[in-house]
């Protein structure tokens, strides 16, 4: 007969980080994918976009300088609609309808939770970019002289636009209001962007906008443009300085139960 003190006792595991960042994240994917808006966005945008560059992009792509400028556009286009935007929506909206209460209430972390939340966004947008770059090599465009400073930069990007999605979605109280909250920043990436054209004695400074380090890095990817210390290090520095500063901010005032 076997008694109490023979049996051995039963370890219970709980799920790791990584799982519970997976599950969450699978969770916000079924949501997505339900959406038929999101859905055909997903699908279709990047489809549009590469159908056109193969039709009228390939005369507009003459040189890396003006390759790598058509490339900046496309990326921030895709990445400020599909993550940028996106983000602040999501956010927003679970903030609303009191999901992310019940998913702080649980036993994963804030970190956790915001990376479940924002990762499959990321990655939806990372695959459109991919089907972009198919159009964009079809059309003719010259591949990057530094390929992994590009694909640095649009990680970054993405990153850049995820964190400061989190930081909008403070400040918007609905979804709806998100299309007024995330035009500043919209503003500041395209023009940051064009104003490092302009040779006007301020391009250091220009150079640690995000738009002005996304053109610089990708102007040095493609070879348009040195890879040195004083220009591509400066904007690779400010770019790393545009994730992490709209992060520590956001994890300091986030709010995660509706006002």
């Amino acid at each position: 007969m076997t008694t109490l003190a023979e049996i051995p006792p039963t370890t219970i595991h709980s799920p790791s980080a990584a799982s519970r960042i997976t599950s969450i994240a699978l969770m916000e994917l079924r949501i997505i994918f339900r959406n038929k808006t999101v859905l055909l966005g997903a699908v279709l945008m990047p489809i549009a976009m590469a159908v056109y560059f193969y039709y009228f992009g390939a005369e507009q792509m003459v040189d890396p300088e003006s390759t790598a400028i058509m490339a900046g556009l496309t990326l921030m286009t895709v990445a400020l609609l599909g993550v940028y935007l996106t983000a602040t929506t999501t956010m927003a909206t679970r903030r609303e309808e009191l999901f992310l209460k019940r998913l702080r209430s649980g036993e994963s972390s804030d970190t956790v939770i915001w990376l479940g939340m924002l990762a499959p966004i990321v990655a939806l947008v990372a695959g459109q970019l991919v089907i972009i770059a198919v159009g964009f090599g079809t059309a003719g465009m010259d591949a990057p002289a530094r390929p992994f400073v590009v694909l640095g930069v649009v990680l970054g990007f993405l990153a850049l636009c995820a964190t400061a999605g989190m930081l909008t979605s403070i400040y918007t109280p609905s979804a709806a209001a998100a299309q007024i909250t995330t035009l500043p920043f919209f503003a500041v990436v395209f023009a940051s962007f064009f104003w490092t054209a302009f040779d006007d004695g301020v391009e250091t400074l220009a150079r640690l906008t995000p738009g002005g380090a996304l053109q610089n890095l990708l102007l040095a990817g493609w070879g348009a443009s040195p890879l040195d210390l004083s220009t591509a290090g400066a904007a690779a520095a400010a770019l790393l300085a545009w994730i992490v500063v709209p992060y520590l901010v956001a994890i300091r005032r986030f709010r995660w139960e509706k006002r």
